[in-house]
């Protein structure tokens, strides 16, 4: 009998992409300690500004943005603050890009996680040389379906916690509790977890001050909500010239990753359509978001990785796969040439292949819900993706 594809994927595969993971990780680290990156800036900036009760939302000198994120998540930086930049920068990446690693080998088996961090390295290299904080999201997210999976209630709402207070979006997470038969266990710590980080910064500054701080945040996040990043909503006005409001939009992204999962999901549907709804939720948290960016897409790549990883692919899922690749991540690296990557980048078509995928996900959702079935062993390989919650 002929081995399936994924069985062939060596012990030396999985080590050769944990020493790649490491390089990109080094490389990546380079270019925001010598260009002094903005992003990194902003956050120390931010912790220290929390540190000395001074306004975190203010313009802190000309040219550099305000900082958007939660007081919750200045104080969790602090530990990067206090290094000297270089330091902080490389301990930061490391950061995002261990648990983004770790994430995916605690949701698949050996030979599929090989190939999903395979999927997913460059866009990750790309957003770590940013110093940005969408690895760690995307891994954070595939954490809280990991430790759900495992009836880790706590662990699970930990990790959405944490994603929530870094960047909003991750809360959606909370919808794997549909998925799970303890879901007001995991729902009441995920309260606790929010709530201890939510209050945190009060070990050193006083609550009206605080108070007033996740005001000037919710006035921060309502300035932003006009600008579309690389959204479907971007492609509204792109190819429909118009310029409707997010939120509706954004409805209606939720009500199609809602459906499937309210109407042919449940605790005891087959583990292979929890992965596929994880894909479609990753998916999801860029295509409508409003502030979604390139580096943004490291946790789009999350997704494509666990829907190519769920089946043993074929030929229409490697090219797909392709278009991926060439329109989605390579779309602005050298590889292009300078007036194909301009143009791609004024139409946005890094969203286009991604945006596919979803649809796909979608029809995959709605044509393979059910119980779990059988499925025969393969030499090299578990029998089942249920053996890697074990």
């Amino acid at each position: 009998m002929r081995r399936p594809f994924l069985a062939v994927i060596s012990t030396r595969a999985g080590q050769l992409t944990l020493v790649l993971w490491i390089a990109a990780t080094l490389a990546a680290s380079v270019r925001p300690v010598l260009r002094h990156e903005h992003n990194f800036d902003i956050f120390r900036t931010a912790s220290t500004h929390l540190a000395a009760a001074q306004d975190m939302y203010a313009e802190s000198r000309p040219g550099m943005d305000r900082f958007k994120y939660t007081p919750g998540f200045a104080f969790l930086f602090a530990p990067f603050a206090i290094l000297p930049f270089a330091l902080g920068v490389l301990v930061w990446n490391a950061l995002n890009a261990a648990t983004l690693y770790w994430a995916i080998g605690r949701l698949l088996p050996s030979p599929r996680a090989t190939l999903a961090r395979g999927i997913v390295l460059v866009e990750m290299f790309g957003s770590l040389q940013n110093a940005q904080s969408n690895a760690l999201i995307a891994g954070l997210i595939v954490l809280t379906f990991t430790e759900l999976e495992r009836g880790h209630d706590a662990g699970a709402a930990a990790a959405l916690s944490l994603g929530t207070f870094v960047k909003l979006f991750p809360i959606a997470a909370v919808t794997f509790a549909l998925l799970r038969a303890t879901r007001i266990r995991f729902v009441v710590w995920c309260l606790v977890a929010g709530l201890i980080i939510l209050v945190a910064p009060l070990v050193v500054v006083r609550p009206a001050w605080l108070l007033q701080q996740y005001g000037a945040w919710l006035a921060v996040v309502r300035h932003d909500s006009g600008d579309p990043g690389f959204s479907v909503m971007q492609h509204m006005r792109l190819w429909f010239g118009v310029s409707w409001a997010a939120w509706p939009q954004q409805l209606a992204g939720t009500l199609i990753l809602l459906a499937p999962l309210v109407v042919r999901g449940g605790a005891s549907v087959q583990r292979e359509w929890k992965l596929r709804f994880l894909a479609s939720l990753l998916l999801f948290c860029v295509l409508f978001n409003h502030q979604s960016e390139s580096p943004s897409f490291v946790i789009a790549l999350t997704g494509v990785a666990v829907w190519f990883s769920v089946d043993d692919p074929s030929s229409w899922r490697w090219l797909v796969l392709g278009f991926v690749f060439l329109c989605t991540v390579l779309v602005n690296s050298s590889a292009m040439p300078p007036a194909a990557r301009s143009y791609l980048f004024a139409v946005r078509a890094k969203t286009v292949p991604v945006l596919i995928v979803w649809l796909i996900l979608q029809v995959e959702l709605w044509r393979r819900g059910g119980r779990p079935r059988q499925r025969s062993s393969s030499p090299g390989e578990r029998t089942t993706l249920d053996a890697a919650v074990a």
